[in-house]
């Protein structure tokens, strides 16, 4: 236990907390963007009058770690194929071929350095945008039809051809379409594997 005197605004607080309390409180501060006094007395604040500031401050940091326990698992599921625990931008780093990792949602959430040399933009350019902002995908079924039999569960490879417009030029090229299953159907990607050694 460490003992601190927190004072703020004229109004001070004598504080006995775990060394562990101490170190949530000061990093959710520095995440916050504001000193430590300032969330104690934030926190003091909207403590009801039953509990104890220190009492208000533990319920705090444990809410904190629960929130950040929660966002660590959603991150995981996010980038995990399921049941091996293999990163989805590993998956695609690890491809020769111009790679996309795409959301369910159609935004492109990673490319590896061959996509980004084929298409020669700056990833900064590409990710978190809508793939169909850069691409046209012809296949058998339209995107979004491929899109739902992922999304349902099914394993299959599409091949499709993919249309990328550079400026003053017209690039197509053979693609693969192929889900990454994760323990949620509901926050699933799928990879667009590139064969740009046969451009047209």
């Amino acid at each position: 236990m460490r003992h601190r005197i927190i004072q703020y605004q004229g109004k001070r607080y004598s504080l006995k907390l775990d060394e562990i309390v101490w170190q949530c409180l000061e990093a959710a501060a520095a995440r916050a963007g504001i000193r430590l006094n300032q969330l104690v007395a934030t926190v003091a604040r909207e403590a009801s009058d039953e509990s104890s500031v220190t009492g208000a401050l533990r319920l705090f940091c444990l809410r904190q770690s629960l929130e950040r326990a929660e966002q660590l698992e959603r991150e995981l599921n996010r980038l995990s194929l399921a049941s091996r625990g293999v990163p989805v931008n590993l998956v695609a780093e690890a491809s020769p071929a111009p790679c996309l990792v795409v959301s369910r949602g159609q935004i492109i959430l990673d490319a590896n350095p061959a996509a980004l040399a084929w298409m020669s933009v700056d990833g900064s350019a590409l990710i978190g945008k809508s793939v169909e902002h850069y691409f046209q995908i012809k296949a058998t079924l339209p995107l979004a039809s491929i899109v739902e039999q992922f999304a349902k569960g099914l394993a299959k490879v599409f091949q499709a051809r993919i249309v990328y417009l550079r400026p003053g030029r017209v690039i197509m090229a053979p693609a693969n379409l192929c889900p990454v299953m994760t323990d949620n159907p509901d926050d699933f990607a799928y990879l667009i594997l590139v064969d740009s050694a046969d451009r047209n």
